[in-house]
Order: C-alpha cells, then structure tokens, then sequence
C-alpha cells in the first residue's frame, strides 16, 4: 500500500496494492449498510485495512462508453457514502474504495483472491451483493480461496446489552480451520463459545417403522468423542475463551439454526463438493445461508 494511504484515507484500489485485508461489497441497500458495519468491525479486531467495493456488471469486451461512464460516477457517490459509513464507526480504519466495471463472478474471485475475509450481504437492491442467495454469490462461496462473512438483517430476539455467543458447528468432516476460526472469533471478541455437533441414528431398511440399529447411548457416547476430537487441539491454545459443547441428537441444520436466536456469528466449515456444474455448497450451509438470524462465517475446505 502507497505510503500516503494513512489512517481514515479513502484510495481508489489502483492506488493500493492491498492484500490480507477485508473486503466488503456494497450496493446501497438496507443490508449493504449492515454489511458496512461488520465489515469495518472486522476490519479493526483484524488491525487490517478495509476496502470498500462495487461491481458494475459490464462485459469485458465492451469499451466503456458515455453510458460507463454515468455508471461509474453513480457507483463512486455509493461508495464514497459507504466508505464515510465505516470511517464514522471507526475512525481510524484505512479504507481503500474500489469501483469496477467487470463482469460480476470473476471478480469476486479476484476479490477473495486477495482478502483475508470476504463481507457480503445477504439481500439488496440487485448487484451481486443482492444475489448472495442466488446462482453469482453462491458460485462465488463455493470457489472462494478466502472466508466469506454473510451478514442478515439484525437479529431482534438477541439482548441489545449483552454480546451473542460465537457457535461454531462440528461435522464428521474435517473442520479444523473452522474451529480455529470460531476460537479466535470469540477470543477477539471477548464472548464464549458454543461448539454443536449434531448426529443421526442410523435406520433400519424398513424405517421409519423399525426402531434405530444404533442404540441413543452408544450415538451420544460417539457423538460426544467426535465433538471432544475437533475442540481438543485449541482448548488449551485459547485458555480465555469458556466453551460450551451441545451434542443435538437432531438434523445438523436444525441444531444450528436453534441457536442463531441469540448468536453473534455462526462459523461453518463450507466443504466443496463438485456436481455437474461445477463446485457448490453443502446442504447445512445452504440452510444457513437463507435462514440463520446471525451472520454466518464460512471458511473454505479443500
């Protein structure tokens, strides 16, 4: 980053070189404002710049025109009110302010590319922020090289005077840098930690008429070790942060979405899985991503 980029300044990115930061898009809606607020949090927990940014879509083939050029001034007035947003939050956050025409999926992946953390909202007024829900955004998580932080409306059942816990949720699967996410989340934040893990028993052929083949004990017992496993290698790196461990003889989204009431952050391991068009998410994050009432904090997996 130039040397004149100093506290509280606002850059274009072809001014920056900026990498290891947190990026959040914008698109001037409700929810890109709320996106703004947790992102430049985020930002100053991290001690790392914040980049404000817009996606015009445009094709790359199409010389800008006078038409761009409306276009582009429109989307640095949106910006500009974006990036006066996170300066009045914290003043002293480095804010780097980008606008581009581009085609929209492309980049994003640049964006995560180069970011330590990813924010977007889960709703707006059109532009990829808005489509987070949709076939760009969900392209875009599940190909991300970096976490991605969705943020929903405010989460009204959740006490206005007390922090929300950070939940981090525990699969089969390898998780670890989930766990370690979810840790250092809660440690930076000065909140507890609650770790779910939630299992199925087994059925018979002839469910779901015959009882489970696996008896609950023996399903709790496993699912209770699974859980201790995943939490065991950062319980005593992280001596300050008390954690809860909920073993839900339930269906993992379920578990998950019971306890975005009064959550923080919902941290999930976002493993990939390559269908026939190419990589998407899991079923859980799925789930999550249209219905938890907290943000929802996915770190990429393989």
């Amino acid at each position: 980053m130039n040397d004149d980029i100093s506290a509280g300044a606002t850059a274009g990115a072809d001014d920056a070189t900026v990498r290891g930061h947190v990026v959040v898009g914008v698109d001037g809606s409700p929810i890109s404002d709320l996106a703004i607020d947790r992102a430049a949090d985020e930002a100053a927990l991290r001690h790392v710049p914040l980049e404000v940014l817009h996606v015009v879509e445009w094709a790359p083939a199409r010389e800008e025109d006078g038409y761009a050029a409306q276009l582009r001034s429109e989307a640095e007035i949106l910006v500009a009110k974006a990036a006066d947003r996170a300066r009045r939050r914290h003043p002293d956050l480095v804010i780097v302010s980008t606008v581009t025409l581009a085609p929209i999926v492309p980049t994003l992946e640049e964006a995560g590319g180069r970011a330590a953390l990813l924010v977007l909202g889960n709703r707006g007024r059109g532009g990829f922020v808005g489509l987070l829900l949709g076939s760009v955004s969900l392209s875009v998580a599940a190909t991300s090289r970096c976490p991605i932080l969705v943020v929903h409306a405010r989460n009204t059942n959740a006490p206005a005077d007390e922090p929300g816990t950070v939940v981090v949720g525990i699969s089969d699967f390898d998780c670890h840098l989930a766990v370690e996410a979810a840790f250092d989340a809660a440690q930076a934040r000065g909140v507890s930690l609650r770790a779910v893990h939630a299992w199925t028993p087994p059925l018979s052929p002839a469910a779901p008429y015959a009882a489970p083949l696996w008896s609950g004990d023996e399903g709790r017992k496993a699912a209770e070790s699974t859980l201790g496993a995943a939490l065991a290698p950062f319980v005593d790196k992280y001596p300050e942060v008390s954690v809860t461990e909920q073993v839900a003889c339930d269906v993992p989204a379920h578990a998950l979405l019971d306890t975005t009431d009064e959550a923080d952050l919902i941290v999930l391991a976002a493993h990939r899985r390559h269908g026939r068009f190419g990589p998407n998410l899991g079923h859980v994050a799925h789930v999550l991503l249209h219905h938890s009432k907290a943000p929802v904090l996915l770190i990429p997996i393989g």
